[in-house]
């Protein structure tokens, strides 16, 4: 499933094994909070079974405004851009989730500067595809 995710296309299987060398498993019950708005961003998370809703909002009113599933991934935003999250993510069912931590994502850039480059590379066209799906999302009539 790992070879199917956007952010590593074009890597070579060898060039994979160093990324994963450096993903770790997770578990997440149904309900339970993977990301809080406001906290700071330690991961990309790629779902591997189950699915995640990504809820924006404020104290008054929150919104799932999408449902990620099997082989998306997630959280490449906040960790790339050094803000505090801006949405929560919280598991719609239990899920199995895989692991980029913002300290492998470092460890790589020392470790292979090459691939980590390709990785960025592959999560700016991620994070360009998301973007346009939320504009699509927004331009949609209500009725839809």
């Amino acid at each position: 499933m790992l070879s199917r995710i956007s952010f590593l296309g074009g890597i070579t299987e060898q060039q994979r094994s160093v990324i994963y060398r450096h993903l770790e498993a997770a578990h997440f019950n149904k309900g339970e909070y993977i990301a809080r708005r406001g906290e700071e961003p330690s991961h990309i998370f790629i779902i591997r079974a189950g699915s995640v809703h990504l809820i924006i909002g404020n104290e008054d009113i929150n919104v799932t405004k999408r449902t990620f599933g099997a082989g998306d991934c997630f959280g490449e935003a906040a960790l790339l851009s050094l803000i505090n999250n801006t949405a929560s993510f919280v598991a719609a069912e239990d899920s199995e989730l895989v692991v980029f931590s913002r300290k492998a994502f470092n460890s790589l850039r020392k470790e292979d500067p090459d691939i980590f480059l390709k990785v960025i590379l592959n999560i700016a066209r991620e994070l360009a595809r998301k973007l346009q799906f939320s504009d699509e999302r927004l331009l949609r009539p209500d009725d839809t």
